[in-house]
Order: structure tokens, then sequence, then C-alpha cells
């Protein structure tokens, strides 16, 4: 299923088409050619259209972007590799899902579930941050005590 796009946003090079191949440990899994494919990786994300100089990058968790004929498909894509050569896309990952293949339900449960586990974790930080003001406080009511304390010792050493 894809969104359709204007024609002008793929920046189509001469109608001459990238071909993409995504391969996972179970083998070649997706074989297309795009006008532009649109990646995540590490450091941003990164555009390719036909004639891209020759270059190999290290992919994030993502949306992989496939652009044809100004329709868009997405695919899921967890970490891996992508080598860009002029007319080639190969990406090598451990997982790329097409949207049919995700169960929107139980990433939703997992979604919740995360943000929960976030919570409790960070009212676990605020909790141990007291804990350190707390001990901050009593050092400088300890050291403030004393300061009183030298002061009553001069007032006595010097009546």
């Amino acid at each position: 299923m894809g969104v359709n796009m204007d024609k002008q946003q793929t920046n189509i090079v001469n109608n001459k088409k990238i071909k993409l191949n995504i391969t996972t440990p179970r083998g070649l899994k997706f074989v297309e050619e795009a006008d532009m494919i649109i990646m995540r990786c590490i450091d941003g994300n990164l555009g390719v259209l036909y004639g891209h100089a020759p270059v190999s990058t290290v992919l994030g968790d993502g949306i992989l972007r496939i652009i044809n004929d100004g329709v868009e498909k997405k695919l899921a894509i967890f970490g891996g590799i992508a080598e860009i050569g002029k007319e080639t896309v190969n990406i090598f990952t451990t997982i790329a899902q097409h949207p049919e293949e995700i169960d929107l339900e139980r990433a939703e449960s997992d979604r919740k579930e995360v943000e929960n586990a976030i919570e409790e974790r960070s009212k676990e930080l605020q909790f141990q941050n007291s804990l350190v003001l707390l001990h901050r406080t009593l050092v400088r009511i300890e050291v403030s005590k004393h300061l009183k304390h030298l002061e009553n010792t001069e007032d006595y050493n010097d009546a």
C-alpha cells in the first residue's frame, strides 16, 4: 500500500530507476526499482537517487521510504548496512517489515508497556535524586553547625 506523492517531490532523474535489494538472514526479502529511496542512517536520513556516488552507511532503526512513480511505500528497518552504488542499493538488515507484517495491536501494547516502565524508572530516578539532595542538605547542616560551635568556642575562650 502506498501514498501518492507529487512527482516533483520524487526528483526523478532522466526517468532512470535505482534498484533496491533488501536481504535479511532468511535471504533476499525485497527487490524493487524506485525513483528515490530514503533510509534512516545512524546519523540522520539519507536520500538516494539513480547515479548516487558509491557509499556504504550504517543503518539505524527507522522507516525506509521507497518512492516510485509518485507513490510512496514504507518499510520498517531495524539496523544493518546499506551499500549504495550508481544503479543499486543493497540493504543488509536483521529485520525488514512490510506494513502488513506488523501486528499493530502488539506494537501498541508493547509501546504502552515500555512507556509505563519508563515512567516507573523516572519515579525511581526522582527518588534517587531526592536522596542525593537530602544527603547534601545534611552535610550543609552539619558543616553549618560546626561553624556555630567554633564561634561559641571562640566566645568562651575570649571570656
